[in-house]
């Protein structure tokens, strides 16, 4: 049956054929991920302790060798606390490693800064040894597996793939002290009934107790040996989480006094991750959000729970305050914070939104310990922004996956929109995954479909033959439809149609859910996706326009009516100034000083209205003009 479903997953696994790509990228959607040009050596104390929560993107240089590695919280699938590094077969931008092979090939390394075992200075000056009862541990997590939840997110290391801990001595150099081979999430679990293996290693050899100790983790990979590799790509990923050096511990330390959370923070939009500012409605925000969070303690602790909303300056708009609940021990119950004022908390707000700007706002939740302190502060606090701009997205700018049509040409995978009032569509940005040998460069169309009865109707526009871009890691590669598209309030589809028999592989955000609103078709009927996940494709409005023009700090304050408009608008309280009219693209059309200005001329569509007056004070405002 399936097989009529025709959107398919590219690249569960790297040994089966055919596959794609799969990106790690980091939680903030980031594509300019800036590369130190030098890595300043940094010596650490103990406790040396980082849960990659208070990072995104890269490591943090100042525990850090490493700049290969991704800090996300994307990749993760219920981890210990927020945040993880990922060792996968890819590097920074995305591309597979130049060693990449069907044998097994060295892949990523985490290089810890210089780390001093050989004393402390807090609270006074101490000599250690392995009589300090020094312990090393970390949580670790294989992707993949089979069947729900754990094929969700990434592609499991296979048998002969491995993640390898070494130590550095000046005696002997790098020494593996442990190593743990490839399994899939689904079997780590029936082992520990956990989402993750926690590992405690004991530091007691002399030669470690130096002043420059440190240590490495590194992954093994393979692209396995099957004949068509064509579309294989980032596979066998790791994630590490909550690396933790300190004395006085034992093998029985292996909870931590820590109130955490667990994924990242949610969108306030029913639909959306994004959307345009001029298509916002209050209809569109969420009544509630869902927020995991987690007690890594061995008995119950009451937490606080509180979000805020902020606007682009910093102003606070919403207050939410949970008030105290307690929360039962995950190691006990295998389960995350269930008081409903936590774990659901009420959205009593609409964003205040100006149609005609961007508009940015910042959701921060905060949970904190009613009495006492947890172990790290970092982890306590998540942040979203939501944007108003001019383009809609359901994905949150990660690609976990690929996802494809079958190879059949003609062949279309189409997203639904919703519009709640008419505007122009000009272009469409993709994301496409790297793909081995460059093997996702085949020839497709972008088609813009009507609606009836919730599918696509007829074709509107189609572009002329366009060639995939991946340009680096998680960056949307922007495509021009050539020509403007008006499209009436409601429901219309942006579909990739391939030009031969081939897959393309366009990146899947596993961590949003989009299923309701994807279809593929290869012969005469559409069917709805059957896949978790979203679609990294997001249509762009003419609204871009404006980027160029809102740059006055000072906005004149005017009113104009009808708008939408047939025919005239009418300006009042702004005499004498310039008045232009300009296409969605910049063009200038009109320049006056009236206050009437006849738009009859012109076909139906969006158009901008620039004021100036004569100490440069700017204002833009969207026009509609119906038939």
């Amino acid at each position: 049956m399936k097989r009529f479903l025709l959107i398919i997953i590219l690249l569960f696994q790297c040994i089966y054929p055919l596959k794609a790509q799969l990106i790690l990228v980091p939680a903030s959607g980031s594509s300019n991920l800036k590369l130190p040009k030098t890595i300043e050596v940094n010596y650490n104390q103990i406790p040396f302790v980082d849960d990659f929560s208070s990072y995104q993107g890269l490591t943090n240089p100042l525990k850090w060798q490493s700049t290969n590695v991704i800090v996300n919280s994307t990749y993760q699938f219920n981890p210990p606390t927020i945040g993880v590094a990922t060792l996968d077969a890819i590097d920074i931008y995305g591309k597979l490693y130049p060693n990449a092979s069907t044998t097994s090939f060295s892949a990523d390394t985490l290089l810890s800064q210089p780390i001093r075992l050989d004393s402390i200075v807090s609270p006074s000056r101490q000599k250690l040894s392995k009589d300090d009862s020094i312990y090393f541990s970390f949580y670790i997590q294989p992707a993949g597996g089979s069947g729900q939840p754990w094929e969700s997110i990434g592609t499991q290391p296979s048998m002969s793939d491995s993640i390898i801990l070494d130590f550095y001595s000046q005696e002997n150099g790098w020494e593996k002290v442990w190593s743990m081979g490839g399994i899939a999430l689904d079997s780590l679990f029936t082992q520990e009934n956990a989402y993750y293996k926690y590992v405690m290693i004991p530091i007691i050899e002399d030669k470690y107790f130096i002043k420059d100790f440190r240590f490495r983790f590194r992954n093994i990979a393979s692209l396995n040996n099957n004949p068509q590799l064509a579309y294989i790509g980032n596979c066998d990923q790791w994630n590490i989480d909550y690396v933790y050096i300190d004395k006085d511990r034992s093998i029985e330390d292996t909870v931590m006094r820590e109130l955490s959370f667990v994924d990242p923070a949610p969108s306030m939009l029913k639909r959306y991750q994004a959307m345009p500012a001029y298509q916002y409605i209050e209809q569109e925000t969420v009544d509630s959000l869902q927020i995991k969070i987690v007690n890594l303690y061995s008995s119950p602790l009451s937490s606080i729970y509180k979000y805020f909303i902020e606007d682009d300056q910093g102003n606070t708009l919403h207050t939410y305050d949970g008030g105290f609940e307690s929360i039962s021990p995950y190691i006990t119950t295998l389960s995350y914070q269930e008081a409903v004022s936590h774990s659901r908390p009420a959205v009593n707000f609409n964003f205040p939104i100006n149609q005609d700007n961007w508009q940015t706002f910042s959701i921060t939740h905060t949970v904190k310990e009613g009495v006492g302190q947890d172990f790290l502060a970092s982890n306590d606090t998540i942040s979203f922004i939501q944007r108003f701009e001019n383009y809609f997205a359901y994905d949150d700018g990660s690609a976990e996956n690929g996802i494809g049509v079958e190879p059949i040409a003609g062949s279309h995978l189409a997203v639904s929109f919703k519009l709640n009032k008419l505007d122009t569509l000009t272009a469409v940005d993709i994301y496409f995954n790297s793909a081995l040998n460059n093997a996702n460069l085949k020839q497709f169309y972008i088609c813009v479909w009507s609606s009836f009865g919730g599918l696509p109707l007829e074709i509107l526009h189609k572009t002329e033959k366009l060639t995939p871009i991946s340009d680096s890691l998680n960056r949307f590669v922007r495509f021009e439809l050539g020509e403007e598209i008006i499209l009436e309030e409601g429901e219309f589809f942006i579909s990739l149609q391939t030009k031969g028999n081939d897959y393309l592989n366009i990146g899947f955000d596993r961590n949003t859910n989009s299923s309701q609103y994807t279809y593929s078709k290869t012969g005469v009927d559409w069917q709805q996706s059957f896949l978790s996940g979203s679609v990294m494709l997001r249509p762009y409005f003419g609204y871009k326009a404006l980027v160029g023009l809102s740059e006055a700090k000072q906005e004149l304050k005017f009113d104009f009516y009808p708008n939408p408009t047939s025919s005239k608008i009418f300006l009042q309280g702004i005499d004498h100034a310039e008045k232009q009219i300009l296409d969605i693209n910049g063009r200038l059309l009109i320049t006056t000083k009236e206050n009437e200005i006849d738009l009859s001329q012109f076909s139906q569509g969006i158009y901008i209205l620039k004021v100036k007056n004569d100490k440069n004070s700017v204002a833009i405002r969207k026009i509609v003009k119906t038939k």
